[in-house]
């Protein structure tokens, strides 16, 4: 175990290379078991690799995590007064603010960024760790990353009845607001409906209009054909009868 404790401190990229160094030496040494073993050892991601740290970078940290979350239990499955789970949950939230901040600075002498899911993944593992494995979590020796499932079971009491609540008068938002949607398309549709139809009105009666007024035009062209033709023939019948009395005063 001792060996496999050296490799604890190692960077993820560089953990293959130590631990083939390392069997390497045990083989040397006769340690023909416990080379075997550390030969299985995989390379930790950066998450894991961080937790596992916190124990020795922050050992008072994680047992005030550990601390708390047992006592956010035991109020949990006594039926303990509200104040007492909503203590125990702020020193949770302290505590895994702090571990936090730590893992930062781990993740920055990785030479890595802490990024928000990179955070997330270490909470998650951190928090449920804290629950099922404490010991591991204190020494160091997660082999896995942990989903917060396990942990997400110390909400249930009075704050899962808060987030409960808060789902309901978040779901109720969400149906209040899409029968305002809806209502909202219908007014609009019925609007757009009436728009068409005013439209179609209107249309219709430019259109009976404009055949009236072609009618009149073509109208107004007969009778304006008419006058003319009855214009001209005045006026041949007017020349006739200018010329005969020239004609007649000539004679006389």
């Amino acid at each position: 175990m001792r060996s496999r404790n050296s490799l604890a401190d190692v960077p993820p990229e560089e953990f293959v290379k130590a631990r083939d160094a390392l069997v390497r030496k045990l083989r040397d040494e006769g340690q023909a078991e416990e080379a075997r073993r550390v030969a299985a050892l995989r390379r930790p991601s950066t998450a894991l690799w961080i937790v596992n740290q916190l124990g020795r970078r922050a050992p008072r940290d994680v047992e005030a995590l550990i601390e708390a979350s047992q006592r956010a239990q035991r109020a949990q499955l006594q039926g303990s007064g509200s104040d007492e789970l909503r203590d125990a949950m702020h020193a949770q939230r302290e505590a895994m603010r702090r571990l936090l901040e730590e893992a930062d600075k781990a993740a920055r002498d990785a030479g890595t960024a802490l990024t928000l899911e990179l955070q997330r993944r270490i909470q998650d593992t951190v928090q449920s760790a804290a629950t099922s494995e404490p010991e591991a979590l204190r020494a160091g020796a997660l082999e896995h990353e942990l989903s917060a499932a396990g942990f997400g079971a110390l909400l249930s009491g009075t704050a899962a009845v808060v987030a409960k609540a808060a789902d309901r008068k978040r779901g109720f938002e969400e149906r209040a607001d899409e029968q305002k949607r809806r209502v909202a398309e219908k007014r609009e549709r019925m609007l757009r409906e009436r728009e068409v139809q005013r439209a179609q009105q209107i249309a219709r009666r430019l259109a009976v209009r404009a055949e009236q007024l072609e009618r009149f035009s073509a109208q107004a062209r007969q009778s304006a054909e008419k006058a003319r033709t009855k214009a001209r023939e005045s006026r041949e019948a007017a020349d006739a009868a200018a010329a005969r009395l020239l004609e007649l005063r000539g004679r006389s």
